[in-house]
């Protein structure tokens, strides 16, 4: 098994700068995917300048909202909730 970890741990962090740390990781997803924040909007059910304001650290996202960016953007939902990046590769064993 063979595990990667990025270096940014959000739990760590005062409250301010993990909400600026999941707004721009929910930015830089948004952007990743080509997808417009009138897009993304939609599919939170709320308008264009509400999500606007939680890209820019405004307000924030609610765990059900976290959720469904996590399965538009095939993400963890830990990765954009500002835990480390872990990326697992499991072998099977052939024992």
């Amino acid at each position: 098994m063979k595990v990667v970890a990025s270096s940014v741990n959000g739990m760590k962090m005062p409250h301010y700068e993990r909400r600026m740390l999941v707004a721009s990781r929910m930015k830089e997803a948004r952007l990743n995917s080509g997808l417009s924040q009138q897009h993304i909007a939609n599919q939170l059910h709320i308008s264009q300048a509400t999500y606007s304001r939680m890209e820019n650290a405004e307000s924030e996202p609610s765990a059900i909202q976290l959720a469904t960016l996590s399965g538009i953007y095939h993400l963890s939902i830990l990765w954009l909730m500002g835990y480390p990046n872990f990326v697992v590769n499991a072998t099977k064993n052939n024992c």
